[in-house]
């Protein structure tokens, strides 16, 4: 790999410390996404099927959540960009700093390239054309001796490394991902103001479509997104997981 960096145990321990932190926040600027927010999100990715919520899973709320909170515009600003804005977090306190990097976030296709144990992955990501460290302690011990694997996942940047927003998406269908790039390509000529975004909302329909559901990888007791999310539903509609 062409970066330099190596985790410390320092690193590791401050890891640890925000992603703690992160499920409390998380928590709480769900709270503040609107409902239309998850019907339009949910309609985006193809769980939402005559006003009702189908999941191939029960953890595709973790899915859906973090979409939420990422993907959906108004005002030309999503859910966490808004929430930093009307709930500023006292300057210097590991919250604002969890914040600021929130509003930075980057969704990606992670190629793994090697794992440095109880820390985690150095990998490439296609999207961006970059290399970095991903710093996910499960990850690192779930992926060592396996072959390069291609996860989508949101990506949250701590200084050095980065570490992901919550529920990652193996890349299981290549095709399933060259159609949703060239919807992309065709749709995305600019920033979303309103609504969905194309992208990434293309890619994660595109896993989820190939079977990624029933691969669905958490970073382990850290993960932001672990505890499974209070999702409000549309009014006369419920839940029914999909039958396969």
């Amino acid at each position: 790999m062409a970066i330099s960096y190596f985790p410390s145990s320092a690193d590791a321990a401050r890891y640890r410390r925000l992603r703690g932190l992160g499920r409390a926040l998380n928590e709480r600027i769900l709270q503040t996404v609107p409902s239309r927010a998850f019907d339009e999100i949910a309609e985006s990715l193809g769980v939402r099927r005559n006003g009702i919520l189908i999941f191939a899973t029960e953890d595709m709320t973790s899915v859906l959540a973090d979409s939420c909170l990422y993907d959906w515009y108004e005002d030309g600003k999503n859910v966490v960009q808004q929430y930093a804005e009307a709930h500023p977090a006292k300057p210097g306190t590991d919250e604002a700093y969890l914040l600021a990097a929130y509003c930075r976030a980057k969704y990606r296709l992670l190629a793994t390239q090697s794992a440095v144990p109880d820390s985690g992955l150095y990998c490439f990501d296609a999207l961006n054309r970059e290399e970095l460290f991903l710093m996910d302690q499960a990850f690192s011990h779930s992926l060592t001796t396996e072959a390069t694997a291609v996860l989508a996942t949101r990506t949250v940047p701590l200084g050095p490394y980065w570490m992901t927003g919550g529920a990652a998406l193996p890349v299981v269908s290549s095709e399933e991902l060259r159609s949703a790039s060239r919807q992309i390509e065709k749709r995305l000529t600019r920033d979303t103001d309103e609504g969905p975004a194309p992208f990434p909302t293309l890619i994660i329909r595109a896993c989820l479509n190939a079977g990624a559901a029933e691969h669905i990888v958490y970073s382990g007791a850290g993960s932001m997104l672990k505890e499974r999310p209070r999702i409000p539903s549309p009014p006369g509609s419920k839940r029914r997981p999909r039958l396969i």
